[in-house]
């Protein structure tokens, strides 16, 4: 019997451009297509009128595995997939007791280097997770603004074959993606270099940059 996977890309940069898609896609290398049909919907596309959102919630209503892709924005997730997951909720919070139970699963990456930053976000999926009456079948939080090292790539395919194969994502997983993906030196030292190589392409001198003009 085939069953139905719903991936909800939450990123601003859409279902082509965003990390949470290309994350999404490692992950999903351990879904067979045979067994599993796999629908894609970008969240702020499925806000943007009452159509879209009634077919947000019918499509995720009838899924077997939910699997929700999106960066950090500020210890949170995009307002649009906040508005998206309102809407879910709102539409089943009247559903009989033999409704099906959605499994619902959960990629967050954050642009911080260390993926712990992404704690509270998860917490909030949590939340959504039972208020819309799904299961809770774990979580991967990546740091480093998704790089794919070979550690975070065998954790994601790891991931992908135990939600397909019916089960949670386990600690093990889990733990593998927990240490930063660099140095915290070296990401500093990126950074920096990332922030003057965007101020001299617009103009600004190293001085201008590092300026306090409401101190």
């Amino acid at each position: 019997m085939t069953r139905t996977l719903t991936v909800l890309i939450g990123s601003p940069r859409g279902l082509d451009r965003s990390n949470s898609a290309a994350l999404s896609r490692i992950l999903l290398d351990a879904f067979d297509e045979s067994v599993w049909t796999i629908d894609w919907i970008h969240l702020h596309e499925a806000v943007g009128s009452k159509d879209a959102a009634a077919k947000l919630v019918a499509e995720v209503t009838n899924s077997d595995l939910i699997l929700f892709a999106a960066p950090l924005y500020v210890d949170s997730l995009p307002a649009p997939a906040i508005e998206a997951f309102e809407r879910v909720v709102a539409a089943r919070a009247g559903r009989p007791d033999d409704a099906k139970t959605p499994r619902f699963a959960v990629l967050l990456n954050c642009g911080f280097i260390e993926p712990r930053q992404n704690a509270t976000a998860v917490e909030i999926c949590r939340v959504i997770s039972d208020a819309a009456g799904f299961e809770w079948f774990g979580d991967l939080a990546l740091g480093g603004g998704g790089h794919v090292t070979g550690r975070i790539r065998k954790a994601l395919r790891e991931a992908g074959a135990s939600l397909a194969n019916g089960f949670p994502i386990s600690p093990d997983t889990r733990k593998r993606v927990r240490r930063p993906v660099m140095p915290k030196l070296l990401y500093v030292l990126g950074g920096n270099l990332m922030w003057r190589r965007l101020a001299k392409a617009n103009g600004l001198t190293k001085e201008a940059l590092l300026g306090q003009p409401y101190v």
